[in-house]
């Protein structure tokens, strides 16, 4: 035998094994980022879906308390004893949306959860009255600001809502 055309066999063997290995690693690194990014899609998908699902409860929440509000349900003297959601707006103190325990019956008024896991809440303000020109002084015209709360079926991406109801007597 020729000792000339052993030798480039011998040298192939192992370099053949460290190409493969490579080739290994690089696949299961692109694996892997492909799984990280698929998670993180899924992640993005579901944030998005609870927000959405968040809103929608806010929405049914503010409506509620508009309809409530606009119903009579509330009577004045309600508001004067600040409690069970129901509120006189005190300028020099923080807002109330921003103190109250929301997940309080005795805060804020406990409403339907929609497809979220918790309830919504709200609470209901009385803003200073006024009269508007040309109205007669005999007629008062009150203001509320009405603040819904909504929260995911995961219980996280929270959602504030707020809007103004005006009321005439």
């Amino acid at each position: 035998m020729n000792p000339l055309s052993l030798s480039p066999r011998r040298r192939q063997r192992g370099s053949v094994l460290i190409i493969t290995v490579i080739l290994v690693l690089l696949l299961t690194i692109l694996g892997l980022g492909t799984v990280s990014l698929n998670t993180t899609q899924t992640r993005i998908a579901t944030n998005s879906a609870d927000a959405q699902i968040s809103f929608q409860t806010a929405e049914g929440v503010l409506n509620q308390a508009q309809t409530n509000l606009v119903a009579g349900d509330y009577a004045y003297a309600n508001f004067m004893a600040g409690d069970n959601g129901l509120y006189v707006f005190d300028p020099a103190a923080a807002p109330i949306w921003t103190t109250i325990d929301w997940s309080s019956a005795s805060a804020a008024v406990q409403s339907f959860q929609g497809k979220s896991n918790a309830p919504g809440a709200y609470i209901i303000e009385l803003l200073p009255s006024f009269i508007r020109p040309g109205q007669s002084l005999k007629k008062v015209t009150r203001v509320f600001r009405v603040t819904a709360r909504a929260v995911g079926p995961s219980g996280g991406a929270p959602v504030l809502l707020q809007s103004t109801v005006q009321l005439q007597e």
